[in-house]
């Protein structure tokens, strides 16, 4: 674990499954915060035709690798592929970097 803090996107479906996520990353302690951003439209194709859901957007703050915390979404997201990526977090303010290593 390190003290830059890491920055981790992924979605989700329901406004329900998106809250059972959030609180299930939140409570395995690996993860600072959680932003629940819900009701965004998702255009995608599947099988030669384009699709549209509802879905929640998570944002999820941690200390951990991402190696780690894809595991710990992928044991807890309802897709059976869930969308994980890593976001550029090499300009944090400090303020909030000390809050988040206080509260990890």
């Amino acid at each position: 674990m390190s003290s830059s803090i890491n920055v981790f996107y992924t979605t989700c479906g329901s406004a329900k499954q998106s809250d059972q996520l959030a609180k299930a990353v939140l409570n395995d302690k690996m993860v600072v915060c959680v932003n629940l951003i819900k009701n965004v439209e998702s255009y995608y194709k599947d099988s030669g035709s384009i699709k549209k859901s509802n879905e929640s957007i998570l944002i999820i703050k941690t200390f951990h690798s991402k190696r780690k915390v894809e595991n710990l979404i992928k044991k807890n997201h309802p897709y059976d592929i869930p969308f994980v990526i890593q976001l550029n977090t090499k300009k944090v303010n400090r303020k909030y970097l000390s809050w988040a290593l206080e509260n990890r």
